[in-house]
């Protein structure tokens, strides 16, 4: 009997420590485009906790188009006037895109896949979420 209570505490002991949690893990994302002459011309953070796609160019841009990728039609247009900008994902449902930057002296176009938002908002209905199908 003591032989069996070791043999299960032993079970138990090791089941426990070997278990894998049932956690989501944070996933990041980095996208890097690169230009002609080698550099880094767009760089794309996509964490899957956090609320914003976020877009760094090597040059300020006005404008940014998030396409989808079967069709190329843009879903999604926005402006900016730096070098960064923060897409919210309650914009765009989670799945494959394009997307392009507009700068002064070219256009930026790179794949991305955007992870789904923690929450998404619950005013949003499903007609204002552009949707990957």
């Amino acid at each position: 009997m003591k032989k069996l209570t070791i043999t299960i505490l032993v079970f138990l002991l090791s089941f426990a420590a070997f278990a894998q949690t049932n956690q989501s893990e944070t996933k990041r994302l980095k996208y890097v485009t690169m230009a002609p002459d080698g550099t880094v011309a767009l760089t794309v953070y996509d964490n899957s906790n956090d609320e914003n796609v976020k877009l760094e160019a090597a040059d300020a841009f006005y404008k940014y188009q998030i396409l989808d990728a079967q069709t190329n039609e843009p879903i999604y247009t926005g402006s900016n006037n730096s070098t960064t900008c923060k897409i919210a994902k309650s914009k765009v449902a989670a799945g494959n895109y394009n997307i392009r930057l507009y700068t002064s002296n070219f256009v930026i176009t790179s794949r991305i896949k955007i992870s789904a938002a923690r929450e998404l908002a619950s005013s949003l209905s499903e007609e204002s979420v552009a949707m990957n199908n």
